[in-house]
């Protein structure tokens, strides 16, 4: 038990940093403004959008059944992230989750200016979505899916202790997992 809280305390002291990169040096709000419809990439552009602006619990995001399914065992926890706006923190057993909501510095195009914030980027789709695969290592991974042209959503994923040996991909699960809250977004 010592163990797994020691995981899951590490795993969102990764989060941590990952936001804070994301965002710039110190976890400061980036200084550019999210861009303008006018300014997104063709090759990025969402063409089946959804719209983040009237959640206001992200805990939503993962109904009770797909939690049971994604064996997302812990108890949300409503939170803010680092783009002040919500979050929700899932940590069980097996695994330890974050869902962001990011409506202010969203969007694909502005993950791709952020690129060399991240200490590993790589582009990749979720569920038809556009989305980049950050900071990843062999036991967690943080994938943002581009659900508009100017909003997306964060899900951190960390591999705790046990599960199935399909968690021991840490970004094939992430993007599992984003795949089930792109279902509950509502469409714009």
């Amino acid at each position: 038990m010592l163990r797994r809280c020691g995981l899951v305390a590490a795993s969102f002291v990764a989060l941590t940093a990952i936001s804070s990169c994301a965002l710039g040096e110190g976890g400061e709000q980036p200084s550019q403004a999210a861009p303008s419809t006018e300014n997104i990439d063709p090759a990025l552009a969402v063409r089946n959008p959804k719209d983040l602006k009237g959640v206001t619990d992200a805990c939503q995001l993962l109904t009770a059944g797909q939690r049971a399914a994604l064996q997302v065992d812990g108890q949300p926890e409503q939170a803010d992230s680092e783009y002040q706006e919500p979050s929700c923190d899932i940590s069980g057993d097996a695994l330890s989750t974050s869902i962001a909501i990011n409506t202010n510095h969203g969007g694909m195009t502005a993950a791709h200016a952020r690129e060399s914030n991240f200490d590993n980027f790589e582009p990749t789709e979720v569920a038809g979505y556009p989305a980049v695969l950050v900071n990843f290592s062999d036991t967690l991974c943080t994938v943002a899916v581009g659900v508009s042209d100017t909003q997306s959503v964060d899900v951190f994923y960390a591999k705790n202790s046990g599960g199935t040996p399909e968690m021991d991909d840490a970004c094939g699960y992430a993007k599992k997992i984003a795949a089930e809250v792109l279902e509950n977004i509502p469409p714009a």
